[in-house]
């Protein structure tokens, strides 16, 4: 069946942005194409750690061989956003993300063929992280010069739904996949994701290129690819392992490089990222709401695996089909968002999103010992519809205050903010976690023998493993074994809801600063800002409409 033509206007519309005909016409099918490309590169954050225990016997590693297997791609990625998102604007976007897509299945299938140590897995993992650098940029970039900016907003918000999805997904289907399947299935799982995307992607996917031929700030990028490897290493490392003498040196080397990513984007003639956008009230203020959003919810969502696994008792297969149902509203919701910001604005649509998401964390805090399936069903649905309302306009706002040939200046920005804020949640949160249960359980753990207690007080994990093997005695060592499980799920839960509460808190608060600083009566999600800004964001603005490079 023959695709209706489009409306002469909304083509004009189209070709005056320099959108060609053929492009305008299969955007769909581009933006399709583009958030399987997306989804390659998320699912690869999450996708691994329900198959930590099955590599931890199978390559003997060790706790910190199984940190570096799950960090090494988070730490590479989050690195390279902006120096591929500036390689991507001036040599090609669709060049660079196939690039990306290839890198990254290599390195998903060299794992479970090839790799025989923990440090090939390490490396492999590092590997994956520099593909999708590559993809996950570009992706973004190529939605926001493919579709004309009536139509921007809502494609740019079925982007985000899926990116905030996206993670999920990756633990769902390796949930999935581990029930029947060994480990190599979560390596295997981001290669086929790659490998159907790869063909559609060469196929469906224009090329877009800036057509200015801006430079690439290589200083900046060097600068600013140190700047987030240490600063990322020292969110990671600090909260678990201190401040060792190699974690305070890699965070000055951090400190150090982002002071000098500072002083040379302000000097040189064209900048990694346009400092002068942080004068654009809406710019910033995208930045810090997708900054303290992620951090509120993967903080707090750090723990939900093991509240499903060692508290609610669920396997691996539950757990995943159960994350399946609270997503629903992000994905329903997320298109529609464009729509309520034109009736409502901005302003009303991201703050109640935040209230949302807040009551979402605070209905955490209330749960029982043990929760039931719907108490988890119910305050997770209220976050994912919240997220949905605060990341389509945030998103928008932040691709529309950046000039269009630098679409992956904007990109970069807003894919690393996500991993800056979602790095910080579980490095702090979970060490909030860790710490608070280590001390709930310690008058528990001293009552048994050193090696048990020491276990127990470990973590959740260890007291299930050492209760676990003291109920297969039986007797009074059962019931022992009973009350120390007991003890251990009611201190875990106290410190996950203590995080949950301070998630409630950061969302709240985040909410209220929304509602004092974002513009009044902003309706707008396209490039032309909603109220007078300094003379730079303003030229920044106006930049934004010019026709971008696309060709087929």
């Amino acid at each position: 069946m023959t695709a209706p033509a489009p409306a002469p206007l909304a083509l004009e519309e189209a070709l005056a942005e320099g959108i060609p005909e053929s492009t305008y016409r299969r955007r769909w099918a581009i933006l399709a194409t583009l958030c399987l490309g997306l989804m390659t590169a998320m699912i690869a954050n999450m996708s691994l750690n329900l198959a930590l225990p099955e590599l931890a016997v199978e390559f003997s590693m060790t706790q910190l061989e199984l940190t570096w297997v799950v960090e090494a791609f988070t730490l590479v990625f989050a690195a390279l956003l902006f120096i591929a998102a500036a390689i991507a604007d001036r040599y090609g976007r669709k060049r660079v993300m196939l690039v990306g897509l290839v890198i990254f299945v290599l390195a998903s299938a060299y794992a479970p063929f090839f790799a025989t140590t923990a440090q090939e897995l390490i490396a492999s993992r590092a590997i994956m992280g520099i593909g999708g650098a590559l993809v996950m940029p570009t992706t973004l970039s190529l939605v926001n010069v493919v579709f004309p900016s009536k139509e921007r907003p809502k494609a740019i918000a079925i982007w985000a739904a899926v990116a905030g999805v996206g993670m999920m997904v990756g633990s769902v289907l390796t949930g999935l996949l581990l029930h029947f399947f060994d480990w190599h299935s979560a390596f295997l799982l981001g290669a086929a994701f790659g490998l159907v995307a790869l063909p559609l992607t060469a196929r469906i996917v224009p090329e877009s290129v800036d057509e200015k031929a801006t430079p690439v700030d290589w200083i900046g990028g060097l600068f600013v690819t140190v700047a987030l490897a240490g600063i990322v290493y020292t969110i990671m490392e600090a909260p678990s392992h201190g401040w060792e003498t190699l974690t305070v040196v890699i965070a000055a080397v951090g400190a150090a490089s982002l002071a000098a990513f500072v002083w040379w984007e302000n000097r040189v003639t064209y900048p990694m990222l346009d400092l002068t956008l942080f004068r654009n009230r809406r710019f910033t203020l995208s930045v810090l709401s997708v900054t303290l959003t992620f951090f509120a919810m993967i903080g707090a969502f750090y723990s939900m695996t093991q509240i499903f696994q060692l508290v609610m008792d669920y396997d691996e297969l539950t757990t995943a089909v159960a994350m399946i149902p609270p997503m629903l509203p992000m994905m329903v919701l997320g298109p529609l968002v464009p729509k309520l910001v034109e009736k409502v604005g901005t302003r009303w649509s991201v703050v109640p999103g935040l209230v949302i998401i807040a009551g979402g964390f605070l209905l955490m805090t209330t749960w029982p010992t043990v929760p039931s399936y719907w108490d988890f069903f119910l305050a997770m649905s209220l976050i994912t519809a919240g997220m949905a309302l605060v990341m389509t306009p945030a998103t928008n706002m932040l691709m529309a205050s950046v000039p269009r040939n630098r679409s992956g200046m904007g990109s970069a920005m807003n894919d690393t903010t996500r991993e800056l804020g979602a790095s910080l949640g579980i490095a702090l949160l979970g060490s909030l976690i860790a710490n608070q249960y280590t001390s709930s359980i310690a008058d528990t753990a001293a009552a048994l023998p050193e090696e048990a207690g020491s276990t127990v007080q470990d973590s959740l994990a260890g007291a299930v493993a050492v209760t676990d093997a003291m109920t297969e005695v039986g007797g009074e060592t059962a019931t022992t074994a009973a009350q120390i499980l007991d003890a251990a799920q009611v201190a875990f839960m106290d410190a996950s809801q203590h995080a949950m509460l301070i998630s409630a808190i950061i969302a709240g608060a985040t909410a209220v600063l929304m509602l004092i600083a974002l513009p009044k009566g902003d309706r707008s999600l396209s490039a032309e800002p909603a109220e007078p800004e300094v003379d730079a964001a303003a030229t920044t603005a106006s930049d934004a409409q010019e026709p971008a490079a696309v060709t087929d």
